[in-house]
């Protein structure tokens, strides 16, 4: 995917962050700016982003953000009155930072008793160094190195059908992230390590996985998206690769998805993905971008495939006897 140079670029970002305004406010200036007067901005791709986004309203003339949360779904079908046993997880690891990689797999030490298997990702540079870290764990691995393309979404699309072969109950999609682009440091990828990856977090989303077979994807709380207002440059190639994936134009209103693309998820709900036959020349070679890649759009499009193979996208604050799917307006590590 390719920028468009015939548009004119600006980095709102370095704007947007000496205004103290929520992301709703931010959204309705824009509505109200290029909806009213578009001939002042259709020279700049901010305005086409905007327009490309409004497949994703209700509305067909301004975006109006879904600020539902949900905070209890209610779901169709009966929970299962004996939970089917999650007894295997397969774990995707994209490595890219090695401290970061033994931190993790210290903490999946500690996630309880069940059968783990984890498939690496690396850049080849990495492979050796991560093979050498491995062997001072106990856990059965696979390693697939290559090219530093396409951040950890690449890397997971070809790593997934080893991984869907090893017929595991659940599979966990982590990778070591940092957030240095925004200042943040650390703290994005600590909060989504601690939401998925402790003992006490892990006990209990395994529990509501093994309640509700409807339940596909579960994401940690805080980091659930609206498309509505996240889109960034991404809308249109997410319209084509949903589309693509078997949704409806209509099916798109008000889609979320899983922001720094970490959650569990069963098989079934990362089948429409693979059937997208994606390739590597699709993804772009790194260049430290912030937005408007393949990868940015597959980490929005994970969520859409729940649609698909009919089931729900939950968070991390989910229990057994309440199933939620909280939206955050105001993400605080996404641009």
């Amino acid at each position: 995917m390719h920028q468009d140079k015939s548009y004119i670029e600006i980095d709102f970002y370095k704007l947007w962050r000496y205004i103290r305004l929520t992301r709703v406010q931010k959204e309705t200036i824009k509505n109200i700016l290029f909806y009213s007067m578009p001939f002042l901005f259709n020279r700049f791709a901010s305005f086409q982003y905007w327009k490309n986004a409004l497949i994703f309203s209700e509305n067909k003339k301004f975006i109006v953000p879904n600020l539902r949360s949900v905070d209890e779904i209610k779901l169709p079908v009966t929970r299962n009155e004996i939970p089917k046993p999650i007894d295997s997880l397969a774990i995707v690891m994209h490595v890219f930072y090695l401290d970061v990689f033994n931190d993790i797999l210290s903490m999946i030490l500690h996630m309880g008793e069940i059968k783990i298997k984890l498939f690496i990702t690396c850049p080849e540079y990495l492979s050796k160094d991560v093979q050498h870290t491995l062997l001072n764990f106990s856990f059965p691995f696979y390693i697939m190195s290559g090219d530093n393309r396409g951040r950890d979404i690449l890397p997971f699309v070809k790593i997934l059908p080893k991984v869907l072969e090893e017929n595991c109950d659940l599979v966990l999609k982590i990778h070591t992230k940092r957030s240095n682009h925004l200042n943040k440091k650390n703290l994005w990828g600590t909060d989504l390590f601690e939401k998925l990856l402790t003992k006490s977090n892990f006990d209990n989303i395994r529990s509501v996985f093994e309640k509700y077979p409807q339940i596909g994807m579960l994401g940690p709380a805080g980091n659930i998206l609206p498309m509505s207002l996240y889109y960034g440059g991404n809308a249109k190639l997410v319209e084509s690769l949903s589309l693509k994936m078997g949704l409806s134009r209509k099916q798109l209103k008000n889609l979320n998805f899983v922001a720094g693309s970490m959650f569990y998820a069963r098989s079934v709900s990362l089948l429409p993905l693979l059937n997208l036959c994606l390739n590597d020349n699709e993804f772009e070679l790194e260049n430290k971008q912030l937005d408007n890649t393949m990868a940015h759009a597959i980490e929005r499009v994970f969520a859409a495939g729940l649609i698909v193979s009919g089931q729900y996208l939950v968070d991390s604050l989910s229990t057994v006897d309440k199933v939620s799917c909280k939206l955050t307006l105001n993400h605080p590590w996404s641009i």
